[in-house]
C-alpha cells in the first residue's frame, strides 16, 4: 500500500483504507466521482462507513478519480 500514498511533498494524502472503502460505496451505489464526493459531505452513514468524522472534510471528486487511476495501475 506504500505505493498509492502520496508523496511526502503536496497534495494531502487520503488513507488508502477509507479510499478504497469509499470506491466500494460507489460501486455498490452507481455513483460518479462528483456523486460520491456529495455523498461523503452529506450522508452520515457514508462518512461513518469509511471512518470520517463529522468535522473532517471528505476527498474531492478528483483525488477519487486519482485514488482509482493508481488502484488500478498498481493492483
Amino acid at each position: 500500500m506504500s505505493n498509492i500514498h502520496a508523496k511526502p511533498r503536496g497534495e494531502k494524502s487520503w488513507p488508502p483504507v477509507m479510499m478504497f472503502k469509499a470506491l466500494l460505496l460507489q460501486s455498490w451505489y452507481g455513483l460518479s466521482d462528483p456523486g460520491l464526493e456529495k455523498q461523503l459531505a452529506r450522508d452520515l452513514l457514508f462518512r461513518r462507513f469509511v471512518g470520517l468524522g463529522l468535522a473532517e472534510s471528505v476527498p474531492d471528486h478528483s483525488s477519487i478519480w486519482r485514488f482509482r487511476q493508481i488502484l488500478e495501475k498498481n493492483g
